[in-house]
């Protein structure tokens, strides 16, 4: 793997990560879900709310100028509720088509739950398309159970809730990198 960044997320990079959200979900989404309801989802989950984005928790990794992908996290729930304290909701996780399958995702999951434990989260929610379960476990999450996430009045998406405990039990993926560390 060539020289990988993991840096916090700019205000300057709100473009290049719609468009990997874009072309990350758009790809894997296919497999899981109907042209048209993968059509009509897509707008809806790849627009960023860049008062999450900006906050802190959110990291883009990238070799030069390309964006290879983008992990984060927020004490905000996806229905804009305040999280209970030592809780939290994985946002975005999303890799480069041309990176997926390389242990990218798994970097920027094992970087994303390492701010979160160093935040003091206890538990790390995710309510994710069906496509991105079987990583999610892999990744040490527990599937609790499939729910219909409402994008908007016209769109509902069959998702996956899923959890994972942090804290004190062992980390199920590679030692994190710190922000600005290279590989």
């Amino acid at each position: 793997m060539s020289e990988v960044l993991i840096r916090p997320v700019f205000p300057a990079d709100h473009a290049a990560i719609s468009d990997l959200l874009h072309a990350a979900y758009a790809r894997q989404m296919r497999s899981a879900y109907p042209e048209p309801l993968t059509r009509a989802a897509l707008p809806l989950l790849t627009r960023p709310v860049p008062s999450l984005l900006f906050g802190g928790r959110y990291v883009l990794a990238e070799v030069g100028d390309e964006v290879l992908g983008i992990a984060g996290w927020s004490d905000i729930s996806p229905f804009g509720r305040t999280c209970p304290p030592g809780q939290a909701h994985l946002r975005h996780l999303a890799v480069a088509p041309a990176w997926q399958g390389r242990g990218m995702g798994r970097l920027l999951m094992a970087h994303l739950v390492a701010m979160a434990d160093r935040a003091g989260v206890r538990h790390l929610h995710c309510l994710c398309p069906l496509n991105a379960a079987p990583f999610c476990s892999a990744t040490g999450f527990d599937m609790l159970g499939e729910v219909f996430l409402s994008l908007s009045p016209d769109v509902s998406l069959p998702a996956a809730q899923m959890r994972r405990d942090l804290g004190p039990h062992p980390v199920h993926c590679p030692l994190p990198i710190e922000a600005g560390a290279t590989l």
